[in-house]
C-alpha cells in the first residue's frame, strides 16, 4: 500500500463514518418526532409538552439548562377485551358513517390493545352492524362503514 492509496482509503472511511452518523441522527430525529406526536395525542393537547433539540455533538438528549426533566407520568392501566368491547359499543353512535380505528380511539378516549379493539370490531362485523369498506394493508388502516342495522349497546 502506498501513501496515496492509504490517504484515499482513510478519506473513504471518514466519509462512510460521516454518512452513517447522519443516518443514525436522522433515524433518532424521526423516532423523537414520533414520540412527541404520540405524547401530544396521549395528553390530548395540540402542543408538544417538551421539545428536545439534539445536535450531532453527542448521542445523549439533555434538557436545556434551567429545566428539569419531566417526571414520568403514570399511564392508565390497559383495559381488558370485555371492557374495550363495552366502551366500543357504548360510543358506537359517536363513530362517523365511515371510520378507522383512529376514529374509535377518539370516540372511546384512549388507545386500547389492538387485539382487544379488533376483536370488538370483528364482533360488530359478524353481527352485521358494520362492514369492511376497504381492507387495510401495510400502513393503511381498515376502513369500516356502519350498516345502520341496530344499536350495539343493547347487544352483549
Amino acid at each position: 500500500m502506498i501513501q496515496d492509496e492509504y490517504e484515499r482509503t482513510k478519506a473513504r472511511l471518514a466519509e462512510q463514518r460521516r454518512s452513517a452518523m447522519e443516518m443514525v441522527e436522522a433515524g433518532y430525529q424521526a423516532q423523537l418526532k414520533a414520540l412527541e406526536l404520540y405524547w401530544s395525542l396521549q395528553s390530548e393537547k395540540g402542543e408538544v409538552a417538551h421539545s428536545v433539540v439534539v445536535t450531532s455533538s453527542g448521542p445523549a438528549a439533555v434538557p436545556p439548562s434551567g429545566q428539569e426533566p419531566l417526571p414520568a407520568e403514570k399511564t392508565a392501566p390497559r383495559r381488558s377485551a370485555p371492557e374495550v368491547n363495552a366502551d366500543v359499543r357504548a360510543t358506537f353512535p359517536l363513530f362517523p358513517e365511515t371510520f378507522t380505528v383512529r376514529d374509535v380511539y377518539q370516540a372511546i378516549g384512549y388507545q386500547p390493545y389492538r387485539s382487544a379493539l379488533y376483536l370488538s370490531l370483528r364482533k360488530l362485523v359478524q353481527e352485521g352492524l358494520i362492514r369492511v369498506l376497504e381492507p387495510g394493508s401495510g400502513h393503511r388502516a381498515v376502513v369500516y362503514r356502519k350498516t345502520g342495522a341496530s344499536d350495539p349497546s343493547r347487544i352483549p
